[in-house]
């Protein structure tokens, strides 16, 4: 390709307003394509080289074909573009004067000899390369940063006194902005350091982390970063947010992890991505050329770590890895803060977890205590009433043998026979209500048990009732352990209850299901699953609160004791009742029972009173 011709005229001034351009930036990374792009709008090829440890590693080339062809053939062959460690090249650029190249292409041919590439890379040089270069030092701040290469076909030796000027110039503008650059830096730092001293426990943790790190990143030269807090338990690194400049594979690798020799040591430390104690070949692959590990402790104790990446291949400096630990420590305490906070969380929840299951405890003795003093005055009045019953029973029965009675006497008559008989229904609930429950638990078939339960409750319905009790199985249940008696009389009350409900009529279905045991529950028993669902007018709040406590009804003659007599039965079984509105109308009884038995096969719960048996 033609090189635009050198315009002498001019250059010097064409120079300096690239040097004031170049100072104008705050980052060396700017300024050094600032740089770039003004020689290459005055026809120069221009490669910027750093100087590290004795080593230059390119840090610009001008974007031009043939020789973007050689540096990527050179990277490709040799594995990665390499560093200059020719002595004499070293030598030459550390010199104030510079060095002019008069065939730049037999220089790079020395080159590729130095390096050992192979020779089949020797044709891409002719096209490759200009004709002479201009070797000249750059300084920051009097210290050999490295060098700039102009390549021209029209430089002269005599173009090196003003090269080397503008060298000199652009030095000391770089001095400028690496100033200007480490003051944001420690700004940033500052302002990093403040926003994490004030975040208070509940600041949110994801946030903060991706500011943290895109911080520190930017600060440190770092491409990518993550935050990992160190569990002392378990002895893992957790991923504490999400990591910053990476995803995918990598970010799932470090996401939790451990370390072969525990925690890492006290101070931070560079090294290349393939001497990593964890993941080199990940990341590696994500193009990943040097690590910074900083470990973050509090009081001599680990409590995360930092970890920086980088794709270029200059290592992270002292000065980079000491603005990590400065922010590493503000960090640090970061992870202690929100430990500590979960902690007490955690505490709390437990110790409010134990405060509600001892009032639960508390509710329940003194709804027991409750449940026995009713049951006893509840027996002790059924008993009482029950011998007068018999006698007006028994006086009934003369009256109307030896009387004969018609007209108003027979109804006053039977009048008095049927307030007697509802009576004597308050009497038979009030005696089931306050009987102790000795459970005695048999595998029995559900099916057959339920259907017999359910033409029982009918029996008890008016034959012109206009009701319909269906039944539902999903699949053919297993036997299950129950106490068939009790629960037969449970399942009749919750029907009849439902039938009530529904004055006008409709459609009562009862279904039942076997649930196996909850993962993580106390009780690792399978649950027998029984439903009653109406098409009734629904329930109140008021009444779902105390539909299942004795004597609470909201029918005109009703006792209140028939869902009592349920929860009693359900709760002798360990299991529970609740009821539930309907999406459309009508309501659902649901009794969830536990299987398993003692071993003698019964289970005896706690007595409401202490009446005698049954």
């Amino acid at each position: 390709m033609l090189q635009r011709p050198l315009q002498r005229e001019g250059l010097a001034r064409a120079l300096t307003e690239v040097t004031v351009s170049v100072q104008r930036e705050r980052k060396i990374e700017d300024a050094l394509s600032v740089l770039a792009a003004g020689l290459e709008a005055m026809g120069f090829d221009v490669a910027i080289v750093e100087l590290t440890e004795d080593e230059y590693s390119l840090r610009y080339l001008t974007q031009r074909p043939h020789l973007l062809a050689l540096a990527e053939a050179v990277k490709a062959q040799l594995a990665g573009f390499p560093r200059l460690t020719s002595e004499e090249l070293v030598s030459v650029m550390r010199t104030d004067r510079g060095v002019f190249i008069s065939d730049l292409a037999t220089a790079t041919v020395a080159w590729l000899e130095v390096v050992e590439a192979p020779h089949s890379l020797r044709p891409f040089v002719q096209q490759a390369v200009r004709a002479n270069a201009i070797v000249a030092p750059l300084s920051i701040r009097r210290d050999n940063w490295g060098a700039v290469i102009f390549m021209h076909d029209d430089l002269l030796e005599t173009d090196m006194p003003l090269l080397n000027l503008f060298a000199l110039q652009v030095g000391s503008a770089l001095g400028v902005v690496e100033g200007l650059e480490l003051l944001d830096r420690r700004n940033a730092e500052l302002e990093l350091v403040h926003t994490l001293a004030v975040s208070s426990t509940r600041s949110d943790v994801k946030e903060l982390c991706r500011q943290a790190l895109e911080t520190v990143c930017r600060t440190t030269g770092a491409d990518a970063g993550t935050l990992h807090r160190f569990e002392r338990e378990s002895g893992h690194f957790v991923l504490v947010g999400d990591a910053f400049g990476y995803s995918g594979a990598l970010v799932e690798a470090y996401r939790s992890f451990t370390l072969p020799d525990g925690p890492v040591g006290r101070a931070p430390v560079s090294m290349p991505v393939d001497a990593m104690p964890e993941g080199s070949t990940l990341v590696g692959k994500e193009g990943f050329n040097q690590a910074a590990i900083v470990p973050l402790t509090l009081e001599d104790q680990s409590v995360g770590m930092l970890s920086l990446f980088r794709r270029a291949l200059k290592p992270f400096s002292e000065s980079d890895l000491r603005s990590a630990e400065i922010l590493g420590v503000q960090m640090a305490s970061m992870l202690e803060r929100q430990r500590l906070y979960q902690e007490s969380q955690r505490l709390y929840a437990d110790l409010k977890a134990s405060y509600d299951e001892l009032a639960r405890a508390q509710a329940e003795v003194v709804r027991h205590e409750r449940l026995a003093a009713l049951g006893e005055l509840a027996a002790v009045m059924a008993h009482e009433v029950r011998n007068p019953l018999g006698v007006i029973f028994n006086s009934l029965t003369t009256l109307k043998r030896l009387t004969r009675p018609t007209g108003d006497a027979e109804m006053l008559l039977n009048m008095v026979g049927e307030e007697a008989d509802r009576l004597n229904r308050i009497v038979a609930d009030l005696l089931d209500f306050a009987r102790p429950y000795e459970l005695v638990k048999k595998a029995i078939a559900i099916e057959p048990f339920i259907a017999g339960a359910v033409d029982a409750a009918t029996q008890t319905l008016p034959p012109s009732s206009p009701l319909k009790v269906v039944t539902s199985f999903e699949r053919e249940l297993p036997p299950f352990p129950i106490d068939a008696h009790l629960l037969r009389q449970a399942l009749i009350n919750l029907v009849v209850n439902a039938a009530q409900a529904m004055p006008r009529g409709g459609v009562i279905t009862v279904t039942a299901t076997i649930e196996p045991p909850a993962p993580g529950a106390r009780l690792q028993v399978p649950w027998l699953v029984v439903e009653v669902r109406d098409e009734g007018l629904g329930l109140t709040s008021r009444a779902t609160e105390k539909m299942f406590q004795p004597f609470f009804t909201t029918k005109a003659t009703g006792t209140g004791l028939g869902l009592a007599v349920v929860k009693r039965i359900v709760d002798s079984h360990g299991g529970e009742v609740m009821a539930r509105a309907n999406p459309e109308k009508g309501t659902t009884f649901v009794m969830r029972l536990p299987g398993g038995s003692d071993r003698d096969g019964t289970m005896t719960p706690p007595r409401a009173t202490p009446a005698a048996r049954r």
